[in-house]
């Protein structure tokens, strides 16, 4: 199956740390983070990685040509594709939609910690769309989880100031073909992007998504402050 892992954005929350690099790449705890993400990944059995770039993609690019793996890790230039109006979550869905291989494929956010068995989770053999969620002690700074009577997705709640749950939406999933019509039918958000949560709640009315619980510990790099909680966790 193959995966995207979204990398285009300029991760302004870290300040001077992405000053002049895309946030994927900082180092932390010795290596660029987005290793830590590309490990897991070829372990778990993904071997045609897509990875959308924009921000400062050419030191991206270098990054990647650095990692050595028997996966084919393909970079895609999301500003080169879409221009840099294009703007939100569901920029990498459109710039790779005709290069994906198969009825259905995993997407990821370039800034975040998974585990090879949480990522083999999403290849499970369903026809549904799945959403990956965890349990956090601050769901109002992520999108929350609202479920259906059958513990299916009803829809995603982003950053609200009273969260019904602890459950959030951690930015895997695993997507068909079925979402491609949906893309430019999608309104800007009140944030002024085009958000890939929107086109899941719209599914989501007609559809089954289905919800998959972490089993490993989830960990994202949004802030400063990440870096260190990130370096404690990933040295023994």
């Amino acid at each position: 199956m193959d995966i995207v892992i979204a990398a285009a954005g300029k991760g302004t929350r870290l300040k001077e740390y992405t000053t002049d690099i895309p946030k994927h790449i900082i180092a932390v705890a010795g290596k660029p983070f987005i290793y830590y993400l590309l490990d897991a990944v070829v372990e778990a059995g993904y071997r045609r990685i897509f990875v959308v770039g924009g921000y400062h993609i050419d030191k991206l690019k270098k990054c990647l040509l650095e990692y050595t793996t028997e996966a084919e890790i393909i970079l895609v230039d999301q500003i080169q594709l879409l221009g840099e109006q294009c703007y939100g979550t569901t920029c990498p869905v459109l710039a790779v939609k005709d290069k994906i291989q198969g009825d259905r494929f995993v997407y990821t956010m370039g800034d975040q910690l998974l585990s090879v068995a949480d990522l083999q989770a999403m290849q499970q053999s369903t026809a549904d769309t799945l959403v990956a969620v965890t349990e956090h002690n601050n769901p109002e700074r992520y999108g929350v989880i609202e479920y259906k009577s059958d513990h299916t997705l009803s829809r995603i709640i982003e950053k609200p100031s009273h969260p019904i749950s602890h459950d959030i939406n951690v930015g895997l999933y695993t997507l068909t073909k079925d979402i491609f019509p949906l893309l430019d039918k999608t309104a800007s958000s009140n944030r002024g992007e085009s958000e890939l949560t929107d086109v899941i709640n719209t599914l989501a009315r007609d559809h089954t998504v289905r919800v998959v619980n972490l089993q490993q510990p989830w960990l994202d790099l949004g802030r400063p402050e990440d870096i260190t909680a990130l370096e404690r966790y990933l040295k023994p």
